[in-house]
């Protein structure tokens, strides 16, 4: 694949080779095995989130309305080539071409995976398959900042490291046998998973002579930042299948595990815990008359523990490697304290639904409810700076997720030359808080900041009856009826409290698929709806701040007065009037979209999506042609993905992520690029 971005300077290639092997050397012996090797790369991504590297901050935030970027396409100020960037402003942004030319953020991955797995019968009933498997990926990065960057007035160099391997193995014995109306399928295996990783970032934050990116061209100490992990899971399984005259069935299973991420340096108990489950189904259309119109009905129940583990290192406290002084290496303590006594996290998850059809299954419907509750889950809780850490790991909190599933089957229309199949895929869900480690207040699971502004973070926090994925952020005052108070000068005034805003998970989600065939015609189409949700807009907040966006564009000569109130009143006894005072239309948008307080920066996150549309055409190749003695298909289409979408907000694909350190954070925009549809042809041939 050779992929060309709207962006220049951005590219990615990608190749692909993959095989498999399957043979039987003797009839009591089968071995498989596949492997797959993939090479990508990019000369440059594009750097994301909010800040001067990225070129939607310079252009789309505070690159004015009458600039020319095509007068900033050479970059370099003349005479200076390789020293000094030509930009339109010097204090805050970099030139946008000089950042996707110059600012390169290149990488090189490899990456191996597969697996051999060799299954011999004992008998004709009993069986033992081995399998081992890895996943590895190696990948180089290569991150360079010319002379006269923003934040890199002498440029900078960094390679960065990452290694990444997994290897399972696992062995099953199983044991299949009918005895009269009872069907008995035993197993009892185990697995070994191991996990390293490696990450190593060597940099310089100033070069020594211009546009040779080398750390043996380091004009400072090169500074260089390492984590290596490993992890360990054993573990033991079974499951028992019983079936009763094909309508009646039971599943059974039970697996321990032993995790490394839960030992200590000095023991290893806790390491090890359990989780079993149970299912069953009915099929009630084999033991009862039905009408005709309902060709099958089953019902299905199922009861589930399962655990989980953590990262590695939770547990015992390390010094890790810190910005060099004086040329030595200095350490410093974790800014986490670790649990020495980890407990599993542990769902525990309640399922009931059925499987209905009609009309000889013309007609589906597949219903599931679920109902979870997760408990001693692991977090990592915020705690005073004062006591010389971030954050403590402890197990708490109990989280209730409850949700319904329900895929529908509809053909339509089914005869010689057409058929039409449509399916519909909904689903929703919510999770509630039902209790906090700590005894009162909010826990703070994730935020997303600008820079290190804490006036600048929106906040996920979640509390007692709350749900995951609230968002908290700042506004401004309002009165019991929800009106903003407005200052004396005709100014809103800031609530620096924070506020519940939204949540960023949807309300719903729909997907409806419909493929029609007539004759050599094939033609689909798949539609996504997500209904609800809310996500907060720093695209907005910048570029209505700084009069880009459309929002802004009423700007009377009068003045703006102030949609809110004024309290003419006292603070004890208010009395509120309309506001009738104007200023100017910088002062308002500048305060009304201020990115310190998020409440005006919101958007629904629903959209109508049409995901994909393909048409395509079958060619029947006779025998004989091209050297095919037994002829072949020949199918040609024209796909098209990411067409077009339905959104309320006119700036940004509401599927976004926000990048925070090294994760990321729903619910958050920040300064995204553009997403692009894609149109392309495929082409088949069977033989």
């Amino acid at each position: 694949m050779r992929s060309e971005s709207i962006i220049p300077g951005v590219n990615l290639d990608r190749q692909t080779v993959n095989t498999k092997l399957h043979f039987e050397p003797t009839d009591l012996t089968e071995v498989n095995a596949s492997i797959s090797y993939i090479n990508s790369g990019s000369d440059n991504r594009p750097s994301n989130g909010y800040g001067s590297e990225n070129v939607n901050y310079s252009l789309v935030a505070w690159g004015p309305r009458s600039l020319n970027i095509d007068n900033l396409q050479n970059y370099w100020q003349p005479g200076l080539e390789g020293i000094q960037q030509y930009s339109f402003n010097y204090t805050f942004f970099d030139n946008p071409y000089f950042i996707l030319l110059e600012n390169r953020n290149s990488f090189e991955r490899d990456r191996v995976f597969g697996n051999i797995a060799v299954k011999q019968k004992i008998s004709p009933e009993l069986s033992i398959t081995v399998r081992t498997g890895m996943d590895y990926s190696s990948e180089k990065r290569r991150l360079r900042r010319n002379f006269s960057s923003n934040r890199f007035q002498r440029g900078g160099y960094a390679e960065h490291d990452v290694f990444y391997r997994e290897i399972n193995t696992d062995f099953l014995l199983n044991y299949i046998k009918d005895f009269g109306d009872f069907s008995l399928d035993i197993s009892a295996g185990g697995n070994r998973l191991g996990q390293t990783a490696s990450i190593k970032q060597s940099q310089t934050v100033n070069l020594a002579q211009p546009g040779i990116f080398n750390l043996n061209n380091a004009a400072s100490p090169i500074e260089v930042f390492q984590f290596d992990s490993k992890k360990r899971i054993n573990s033991l399984y079974g499951v028992a299948k019983f079936g009763y005259k094909d309508f009646l069935f039971l599943d059974i299973t039970g697996r321990n595990d032993w995790s490394s991420a839960l030992a200590t340096p000095f023991s290893v108990d806790g390491t090890s815990f359990f989780y079993p489950s149970a299912s069953t189904s009915f099929v009630f259309s084999e033991v009862a008359e039905l009408p005709s119109a309902i060709s099958f009905v089953k019902l299905r129940a199922s009861v589930a523990q399962v655990g989980n583990d953590t990262g590695a290192y939770q547990t015992s406290g390390a010094f890790v490697s810190q910005t060099p002084f004086l040329g030595q290496p200095t350490f410093s303590d974790q800014n986490l304290i670790p649990n020495a006594n980890l407990r599993p996290e542990q769902v525990t998850s309640y399922e009931i639904g059925a499987d209905i059809r009609f009309f000889r299954s013309r007609l589906n419907f597949d219903v599931t409810y679920y109902n979870a509750l997760t408990e001693d889950q692991i977090i990592s809780l915020p705690i005073a700076v004062s006591s010389g850490y971030k954050q403590q790991v402890v197990n708490g909190g109990k989280v209730r997720t409850q949700g319904i599933d329900l895929v529908t089957g509809i053909t339509p229309v089914r005869t010689n030359n057409v058929i039409w199949n449509s399916n519909f895929n909904f689903r929703a869900n919510r999770s509630v808080v039902e209790s906090l480690p700590q005894s009162d207040g909010r826990l703070t699971l994730a935020f997303s900041r600008i820079y290190d502004s804490a006036n600048q973070t929106v906040w996920f926090q979640v509390e007692e009856g709350g749900e995951v994925g609230d968002i908290y952020g700042t506004g401004y005052l309002r009165n019991e009826n929800g009106d903003f108070i407005i200052n004396s000068e005709g100014k809103y005034i800031a609530n620096n409290e924070l506020q519940k805003l939204g949540n960023y998970n949807p309300d719903f989600m729909l997907g409806w698929n419909n493929e029609f065939q007539y004759k050599e015609w094939d033609l689909s189409f798949l539609l996504d709806w997500r209904q609800g949700g809310e996500i907060v807009s720093r695209t907005s907040a910048l570029g209505n701040v700084g009069g880009q966006l459309a929002e802004t564009a009423n700007r009377p000569f009068s003045g703006i007065v102030a949609q809110g109130v004024v309290n003419v009143g006292t603070a004890t006894n208010p009395q509120y009037t309309p506001n009738t005072t104007a200023v100017s239309a910088e002062s308002f948008y500048r305060q009304f979209y201020d990115r310190n307080h998020e409440e005006n920066n919101i958007y629904d996150a629903s959209y109508l999506k049409l995901r994909q549309f393909s048409i395509g055409y079958s060619f029947d190749i006779k025998k004989g042609i091209l050297g095919l003695k037994e002829g072949a298909d020949l199918k040609l289409s024209l796909i098209g993905r990411n067409l077009f979408a339905i959104t309320e907000n006119p700036h940004f694909d509401p599927e976004q992520l926000a990048v925070q350190g090294t994760g990321f954070v729903s619910g958050v925009e920040d300064m995204s690029y553009a997403t692009s549809r894609s149109i392309g042809i495929k082409a088949g041939l069977n033989f």
